[in-house]
């Protein structure tokens, strides 16, 4: 019995300390370097590639703490504006003013989740009508210059509350046509990322987009990853601005987000990543690309220790598009880190490009902005003329 006792201490001390030094290991989302990358490749063999490493003896996966939910931002842009409209009703400008600027400040931080801008039109409308109460006559007609570009062709609801404020937006569209456009250029990484600009669709980046009217302009691009960038841009007359997509977010992450996005891999990222890992706690940071070839997808990934600022190259795999075959061939890679760690794979001397790939085409593409009329009111309806003659036509009158 004794000996039993002794035996199953000793089996139990073992398994702890093997679990005491079991590697903790952390994934960060793999970027595709395709923007037209089909079914969210990066996303679904990130989730993949985690499943084998929670499934791996040696090693423990951690993930970042779920996030709170952000407070409904738009929900509070829509109620300040609201409020801007009722202190301009009770000539409470100041307030109103206030009020709107908080909005306009939310809705530019939403805008990538705006499917277009009419709504930030009627609010930059309801700025102009604020700033001429106030006499700031200039201001107020950037205002309106924006949101004319914000919705083109469509009429603003305000103007059909004032003749006043309806006349001045005439006077305001009216000297625009008279100002030469500007353009708009758009880059992104990866490459291939379809565009959208005030609603409508472009052409894949990078594009060069011309004949934009001056004022402000609302873009978005949904990436391979399945997130979506966008914000405003503001185009003056006659110049060309430019906008260059990249992963959302801020932060070390956003930075190594952004450089593999582009097949890159340089010091900075090295830093962001080693930052990642010391805020996460872990032994091993794996991140890398997913490009894709004619019939399979491509894994380039790195292994890094943190403290050691000294990335290390891991094994290529190649897999079938539908991740079908991605068990077998990413256990192997797994085996490889719990066996040797940070001295998986092979070291790598920076900069380099994670991806042994052909270089994307970049050819500008350029189009021209999509030309909106106003709406016209519909032509009064005209009274059918006769068919036939009367049936009876009348006696000429004599006079007796």
């Amino acid at each position: 019995m004794t000996r039993l006792v002794l035996s199953l201490l000793l089996l139990l001390g073992a398994t702890a300390g093997a679990q005491g030094g079991a590697r903790r290991v952390a994934v960060v989302p793999l970027q595709a370097l395709s923007g037209d990358m089909a079914s969210r490749g990066g996303p679904r063999l990130t989730e993949r590639l985690m499943s084998e490493l929670r499934g791996t003896s040696g090693l423990t996966l951690v993930t970042p703490p779920p996030e709170e939910p952000p407070p409904d931002r738009l929900a509070q842009a829509r109620a300040q504006v609201k409020e801007a409209e009722a202190r301009r009703q009770q000539r409470d400008f100041a307030g109103a003013d206030t009020a709107l600027t908080k909005a306009l400040e939310g809705y530019t931080a939403l805008a990538a989740s705006l499917p277009h801008g009419q709504e930030l039109a009627d609010a930059y409308a309801l700025r102009a009508a604020i700033r001429y109460a106030q006499g700031q006559d200039e201001e107020a007609t950037r205002a309106v210059t924006s949101a004319l570009a914000l919705a083109p062709g469509r009429a603003l609801p305000l103007a059909a509350t004032s003749p006043l404020f309806a006349h001045t937006v005439g006077r305001v569209q009216a000297a625009l046509r008279e100002q030469p456009r500007g353009s708009l250029r758009f880059t992104s990484a990866p490459t291939g990322v379809t565009v959208t600009l005030d609603g409508k669709r472009l052409e894949t980046a990078p594009v060069r987009v011309t004949g934009v009217p001056p004022g402000l302009h609302l873009w978005r691009a949904e990436l391979p990853s399945g997130e979506v960038a966008g914000g405003l841009v503001e185009v003056s007359s006659g110049q060309e601005a430019s906008v260059a997509i990249r992963p959302p977010g801020e932060g070390p992450g956003a930075v190594l987000a952004a450089a593999l996005a582009g097949n890159r891999l340089d010091s900075a990222a090295v830093d962001a990543a080693a930052e990642l890992g010391r805020g996460l706690g872990v032994d091993l940071l794996v991140f890398g690309t997913v490009s894709r070839t004619e019939e399979h997808l491509v894994l380039d990934s790195f292994v890094l220790a943190p403290d050691t600022r000294a990335p290390r190259r891991l094994p290529r795999v190649t897999l079938d598009a539908e991740l079908l075959d991605a068990g077998p061939r990413l256990r192997g890679l797994t085996g490889a880190l719990a066996a040797q760690g940070a001295a998986s794979g092979e070291p790598v001397r920076l900069p380099t490009a994670p991806a042994a790939q052909e270089a994307p085409d970049t050819r500008l593409l350029q189009v021209t902005y999509p030309v909106v009329e106003p709406p016209t009111a519909p032509a009064a309806p005209t009274a059918p003329a006769p068919s036939r003659a009367p049936l009876t036509p009348r006696k000429p009158l004599v006079r007796p």
